[in-house]
């Protein structure tokens, strides 16, 4: 959702369906440094809110960026690559 700011904003919802408070609160860290990475990739401007599933907490760095990276691509936020060489 557009939020008429210069910046992202970012909400992680991990309810306790999740797992316990260790498995949410390593979940959040966890797509706090993916979305770090991609931030810069990002258009902005935006309010993003990411509501985990259980699935998810298995998954490694790599997975959770190729899987976040499809999401923003699929809401249209990511930047247009250039392709000069």
């Amino acid at each position: 959702m557009p939020n008429g700011l210069s910046h992202n904003r970012y909400g992680l919802v991990t309810s306790g369906r999740v797992g316990g408070a260790v498995v949410r609160n390593r979940t959040r860290r966890l797509l706090r440094e993916v979305i770090r990475g991609l931030n810069p990739r990002l258009r902005s401007g935006f309010d993003v809110v990411l509501i985990v599933r259980q699935p998810l907490t298995q998954q490694p760095f790599k997975i959770v960026n190729r899987i976040l990276t499809e999401m923003f691509d699929q809401a249209n936020l990511m930047l247009v690559e250039s392709s000069e060489g």
